[in-house]
């Protein structure tokens, strides 16, 4: 019961940081306007710019941590991430006016330590509770809906109530993220560190101990892991690239609209509400959504959840480019809980093709490759509007474009089973749970290695 105890804790914490990663991703987004201004910036695109560098750094940082996951250890890395990522936001306070390039470059730090997280911890969580990946992403998911929502809602207070600038903000969430990595380094208890194992599945065998490298019979773990992964790389590599593109266009979508919203909500709409209790509504449904629908998915199927989470959030967007201005929130509602409601169910699918040993560097992979892509949405969303005059008309046409784009690939998630069993044939969810679950058994029985 203790560890099953510990294994909750641990989950709740990841979660946590899950939510300080992206709120840090996102807490300056209601207030786009507003920097802009500071930097003296004329165009749509030099404020969205900041978020590309983010992301394309962040991209390269999950790839790397994809890498070494096998190799170290979740708690330290977590914590230390994230106060990384929080320090250099509390840097944001003193860039002057004048320090464009300085600004970039904070952001290129923040996105080392927040690209850390969804390797690390998607192979932390999904090994403490093998049998039940979709519910324990949709866990660690709630958290980056508490951080999506109260994100923003943070912002709007101190902006709107205590008349705090974006930089006196930037102070706030970078202390509530230093916080949070010290919880982090105190409380989650690395499976390793155990030497039980699976705590969640409370038996005597151990996926951790498979996995962890201070844990026995891991001569040769990363060399095997990457071997497993050579031996599919074929079949796997082409539905995970199949998974990416989809994923890739929510994406795009995702990022652009965080960013040129602010534009849009306060400028071209002129909507009652600011943008940051927009967004507060947008992701409020998130906490629930994703260890429900992630839940969800483990007993039905992730496929045709998947297909409803797309199709809806891609309609939801062409609806905001046409809804009245007093009803411009609804939309955004539905946005955030089918963006929100699809990432534990494509996280999840990929989950299922993997094994504890490659899941690492897959997810690594997974992660670096929608990144990248949605990388190109805040700059090159921020490019067409200003090419375009920034007027009313383009916006509309850009928020039609992403969505018609994400229904696509939400269209396309409707042959995800099929493309599964001709890529990685008789390697499905069943499958692999079956591989995985001879690998901790397997592992189990093997000493521990002296300490």
């Amino acid at each position: 019961m203790k560890r099953r105890h510990q294994a909750f804790l641990s989950l709740v914490i990841t979660g946590s940081i899950h939510g300080m990663v992206h709120s840090l991703s996102l807490f300056l987004s209601p207030l786009n306007a507003e920097v802009a201004r500071y930097f003296h910036l004329e165009s749509i695109a030099g404020v969205t710019a900041f978020k590309t560098t983010y992301l394309l750094v962040y991209a390269a940082s999950n790839l790397v941590f994809g890498a070494l996951t096998n190799r170290i250890s979740a708690r330290l890395t977590l914590g230390l991430g994230i106060i990384l990522n929080g320090a250099a936001v509390m840097a944001f306070r003193f860039v002057p006016p004048q320090g464009i390039v300085m600004m970039h470059a904070l952001w290129f730090v923040c996105a080392i330590g927040g690209g850390v997280y969804h390797p690390v911890a998607n192979v932390f969580i999904t090994r403490l509770y093998p049998e039940r990946k979709g519910w324990a992403l949709g866990v660690t998911g709630s958290g980056s809906g508490i951080g999506y929502a109260f994100g923003p809602f943070l912002t709007g207070f101190l902006s709107a109530f205590l008349l705090l600038s974006w930089r006196d903000i930037a102070l706030v969430f970078g202390a509530l993220a230093v916080a949070a990595g010290a919880a982090a380094l105190v409380w989650i208890r690395d499976i390793r560190d155990t030497g039980e194992g699976s705590p969640a599945a409370g038996s005597a065998g151990s996926s951790g101990s498979s996995d962890s490298p201070g844990s026995g019979g891991l001569a040769g773990t990363d060399a095997a892991a990457r071997a497993r992964v050579l031996g599919l790389s074929f079949g796997l590599m082409c539905f995970l690239a199949f998974v990416v593109v989809i994923s890739g266009t929510r994406e795009i979508g995702m990022w652009t609209i965080l960013d040129i919203s602010d534009f849009y909500v306060s400028g071209i709409r002129g909507a009652p509400m600011r943008t940051a209790w927009i967004f507060f509504f947008m992701y409020l449904p998130a906490i629930f959504a994703q260890p429900s629908v992630g839940s969800l998915s483990d007993r039905i199927g992730r496929r045709k959840l998947s297909v409803i989470a797309l199709l809806g959030y891609g309609t939801a967007m062409i609806v905001t480019a046409f809804v009245p201005g007093g009803l411009l929130v609804i939309p955004y509602v539905v946005m955030g809980f089918t963006q929100s409601s699809s990432t534990p169910l494509l996280e999840g699918l990929v989950a299922d093709y993997t094994t504890p040993r490659t899941r690492g560097l897959i997810f690594g992979i997974y992660i670096t490759a929608i990144t990248g892509i949605g990388a190109l949405g805040p700059l090159g969303g921020g490019v067409f509007l200003d090419f375009f005059g920034r007027t009313a008309e383009s916006f509309r046409a850009l928020f039609v474009i992403m969505g018609l784009m994400v229904c696509l690939g939400g269209g396309a998630m409707i042959f995800s089973g099929r493309m599964g069993e001709l890529c990685v044939p008789g390697r499905g969810a069943a499958g692999l749970a079956g591989t995985a679950a001879r690998e901790h058994r397997r592992d189990a029985v093997l000493p521990p290695k002296s300490r």
